[in-house]
Order: structure tokens, then C-alpha cells, then sequence
């Protein structure tokens, strides 16, 4: 059995490795510079507005590092940044229009990869894949 999850977590590593290959191509197509630049802009669409904060908890990143992904991201007009009306030590980001275009067309590549990658499982298994790597990804999150 510990030959199995060996292989498990080498094949996680070399599905990442491919797959961040994919996701690099993917947003230069759009101008983006980084997957985590992608990853920002789905997390802002679906949360709305968030703290920065909330993001560098969502991306596991520094406060450092989040920070300048989202200035690199304002430079670019994608994200706009203001001060939290509650709590003025806060900052919160928000997508832009050009944000959200961007964010479109990267949609649509990403549809067309997961049509292509996805293909050899049926409904079911993806679910199960998603539920599986889901709870891999929180418990790994509670080890660190």
C-alpha cells in the first residue's frame, strides 16, 4: 500500500507539473502573466468584492506576495482596490470591466481544455475525482 500512495503523490506531482504547463499557455494567450494572476480573477468573480487578506488565505500565498500580484493585476487594470467602509485598515480588490474580459476569454479556454483533458472519465468519476482532491488539498491545508 505505501507503494501505491507513492505513486500517488508522484502522479499529483507530474499532473501539476503538466497541467501548469496548460494553465501558463492558457493565460499568456490572455495577456495574463501567472496561473495564480487566473486564480485571483475566478476567486474575486465568485466571492465579489474581498479583503486581501481573504485572498492571501484563499491562494495559501504571503501577505507579501499576494500583494504584489494584486498591484501587478491593478497596473493592468484588471483589479481596482479600495478602502474597506467598515473597517478602514482593510483593503478590498474588485474586478474590473477589463478584468472580467479578460476572465471571459480565458473561460473559454479553459472549457475547451477541460473538454479535451476531461474526456476519459464519466460524470460520476469527475465528481469523485473533485471530492477526493478537495479533501486531499483541506487536509494537507490542516497538516501545514
Amino acid at each position: 500500500m505505501e507503494e501505491v500512495k507513492t505513486n500517488i503523490t508522484l502522479d499529483i506531482f507530474r499532473s501539476s507539473n503538466l497541467l501548469s504547463r496548460y494553465g501558463a499557455k492558457m493565460v499568456a494567450d490572455v495577456g495574463l502573466n501567472s496561473i495564480q494572476q487566473w486564480v485571483i480573477l475566478r476567486t474575486i468573480i465568485n466571492r465579489g468584492e474581498i479583503s486581501i487578506g481573504e485572498l492571501k488565505e484563499e491562494m495559501l500565498v504571503t501577505k507579501q506576495n499576494m500583494t504584489g500580484m494584486i498591484n501587478r493585476l491593478q497596473q493592468s487594470n484588471l483589479v481596482t482596490l479600495f478602502q474597506d467602509p467598515e473597517d478602514k485598515r482593510r483593503t478590498r480588490v474588485k474586478i474590473t470591466e477589463e478584468g472580467i474580459r479578460v476572465y471571459e476569454q480565458l473561460k473559454s479556454l479553459r472549457n475547451d481544455f477541460n473538454a479535451q483533458t476531461y474526456h476519459i472519465y464519466s460524470d460520476q468519476e469527475i465528481v469523485v475525482l473533485s471530492d477526493l482532491l478537495s479533501r486531499l488539498v483541506e487536509h494537507l491545508k490542516e497538516e501545514e
